[in-house]
C-alpha cells in the first residue's frame, strides 16, 4: 500500500526530514495526493495490461478458446533528485537573531527540489533526459487513454468541452480524482461558461475544501503545465517548450494508478559538515524517486490544445 509524503511523516522520520517533507508538499495538490510505494532495490518492474481477456456465449458441444489480458512490461527506474545548500557560518551567528537563516536556505532548495519533481511529473523525460517519464511518457494511447485536438496537424486546435468529456470517458473502472489543468485553461473555461450562463459546480474535496467541479471532478490548476508545449504531425505531445499548445490531464491516484516510487529512506536530509575551501556547512537534499503508472486506463489526457484559443462546446 502507497502512502503520501504527509502520511510517511506519522512513520520513523527526523524532526528536519518532516519540515523538508511538509515544505515539500505544501502549495503542490500532485504531491499532497501522490501515494508513494517504498521498493528496496533501484528499479520496480511492473506489468501493464493493455488488452482484456473476452468472453462469450456458447452452444452445446461448442469448442472453447483461451483469452488472456495482453500484458506489457514496464521499468520503472529510481531516479537522483537533489542539491547541496551552504549555510554561511559568520551569518548563521550574526543574523540568526532576526531570522531563521537555515529554515530559510534549506527552504528554498527544497522549493527547487519540488519545482523539479513537478517538471518532470508532467513531461518527464522530454524535460530532463537524465530524469524518470513522467505523464507524457506513461499516457499515450490514442485507443485508451489520450485524445488529441487535432489528429492530423502540428497547429493544434481550440479545447471543446465535448472532447474534454471524452477524455474523462476514456478512464474506465476509476474514479478520477482530479483535472488538472494551467491557469489560463481553466481561466478560458471559465469564460466560456460565464458565456452560456453557467460557472464552476461546487464541491467539497477529500481535505474539506470547497473547491470547483468539471462534471463531479475536481479542478486543479497547477503552473508546472505549460502553455508552450508542441505537437508531432500526428497530435501526440512533442516537446514542452516550442510553440503554443497545453494540455489537460484526469488523474487518478492509487498504488495501481499515476503513482510514485521512491527508495527506503524516502526524502533524505543529509548535514555534510564544514568545508575547506569557505567558512559555511554544507547540506544536502536528496530523493531517489520515479513514477509508475499500472493500468494504462485510470488516467487520461487532452493534449494540443491552443492555449490561447476560446473554449467552445
Amino acid at each position: 500500500m502507497s502512502l503520501t509524503l504527509t502520511e510517511g511523516e506519522l512513520y520513523s522520520v527526523t524532526d528536519m526530514q518532516r519540515a523538508v517533507i511538509d515544505r515539500l508538499t505544501k502549495d503542490s495538490t500532485i504531491l499532497q495526493r501522490l501515494g508513494f510505494v517504498t521498493i528496496l532495490g533501484n528499479s520496480l518492474t511492473y506489468d501493464t495490461i493493455t488488452t482484456d481477456a473476452t468472453a462469450a456465449f456458447r452452444n452445446v458441444n461448442d469448442t472453447w478458446t483461451e483469452s488472456t489480458p495482453s500484458v506489457t512490461q514496464a521499468t520503472a527506474a529510481l531516479k537522483i533528485l537533489g542539491g547541496d545548500a551552504d549555510i554561511d557560518n559568520f551569518l548563521l551567528k550574526t543574523r540568526s537573531n532576526k531570522i531563521d537563516l537555515q529554515g530559510t536556505v534549506l527552504a528554498n532548495k527544497v522549493k527547487a527540489v519540488q519545482h523539479k519533481f513537478l517538471d518532470q511529473f508532467y513531461y518527464g523525460t522530454a524535460f530532463d533526459s537524465t530524469g524518470f517519464s513522467g505523464l507524457h511518457q506513461l499516457i499515450t494511447s490514442t485507443t485508451y487513454n489520450t485524445v488529441v485536438s487535432n489528429s492530423s496537424a502540428v497547429d493544434g486546435a481550440a479545447c471543446t468541452i465535448a472532447r474534454m468529456r471524452q477524455t474523462k470517458d476514456l478512464i474506465t473502472g476509476w474514479r478520477p480524482s482530479i483535472v488538472v489543468m494551467s491557469k489560463t485553461m481553466r481561466r478560458l473555461l471559465a469564460t466560456y461558461l460565464d458565456s452560456v450562463g453557467s460557472a464552476f459546480p461546487r464541491g467539497v474535496n477529500e481535505f474539506g475544501k470547497q473547491v470547483e467541479l468539471f462534471d463531479g471532478v475536481e479542478v486543479v490548476v497547477d503552473d508546472h503545465i505549460r502553455n508552450t508545449e508542441s505537437t508531432t504531425t500526428a497530435g501526440a505531445f512533442s516537446t514542452y517548450s516550442a510553440d503554443d499548445q497545453t494540455t489537460i490531464f484526469f488523474l487518478t491516484f492509487d498504488d495501481m494508478a499515476v503513482c510514485g516510487i521512491h527508495s527506503g529512506e524516502g526524502v533524505q536530509v543529509e548535514p555534510l559538515g564544514s568545508l575547506e575551501t569557505k567558512d559555511a556547512t554544507r547540506w544536502r537534499i536528496k530523493w531517489y524517486v520515479s513514477m509508475m503508472l499500472q493500468d494504462i486506463r485510470s488516467c487520461s489526457k487532452y493534449c494540443g490544445i491552443l492555449s490561447g484559443s476560446p473554449v467552445t462546446a
